[in-house]
């Protein structure tokens, strides 16, 4: 999904049209109110990108690396690790601390997977989503959502925000509570 087409979405949602149709045209960059209007709504996309992936649908990534004296440095990662899900060599597990600023493991070559953050789009970037279950519109409501508070129509964030809670838990996975067995209160 490219971000211009989410950008674009969001501003018609606010009643920005103006904006978006200047978004195809680069004509936005001579007006300075349509400058604005389009540079806020891509801050929000970002933020509202960034709580998707940090909070409700975590993006995912695996790379494999070999550790210099028992170390892998995250900047030597190719995104912004946020939590480390597994450390393997072949199939099998392998010990490791976390660090402030690296990995730490014995042995070597292993395969890293972790949740990122995604780093901050232009208009020509693609999303890091692939549009499911996060998709134009569930980023577009929350950048709606964001630009609202931030132009100070509180009544309309709210309404943008209802929406986009509702098609985060649409579409987030529901954990299985395991139900009290039968009598066991007994």
């Amino acid at each position: 999904m490219l971000v211009s087409d989410i950008v674009k979405t969001a501003l018609c949602l606010v009643g920005r049209k103006d904006a978006a149709d200047a978004i195809d045209s680069d004509d936005y960059e001579d007006d300075r109110e349509l400058s604005h209007a389009v540079k806020a709504m891509l801050h929000c996309f970002n933020a509202a990108e960034d709580e998707l992936a940090r909070a409700y649908f975590p993006l995912t990534c695996e790379e494999s690396f070999t550790p210099v004296q028992g170390k892998i440095y995250y900047t030597s990662f190719g995104r912004m690790p946020v939590r480390i899900l597994s450390v393997t060599r072949g199939k099998r597990a392998v010990a490791y601390n976390i660090c402030p600023e690296y990995l730490e493991m014995e042995g070597g070559e292993a395969t890293v997977k972790y949740a990122y953050c995604p780093q901050k789009k232009q208009l020509s970037d693609d999303s890091d989503f692939d549009g499911y279950p996060v998709g134009e519109r569930m980023l577009g409501y929350g950048a709606a959502s964001e630009y609202c508070l931030i132009e100070g129509a509180y009544e309309e964030a709210e309404n943008w925000e209802a929406r986009y809670r509702a098609e985060i838990e649409r579409f987030r996975p529901y954990k299985k509570v395991r139900p009290v067995p039968a009598r066991a209160w007994i």
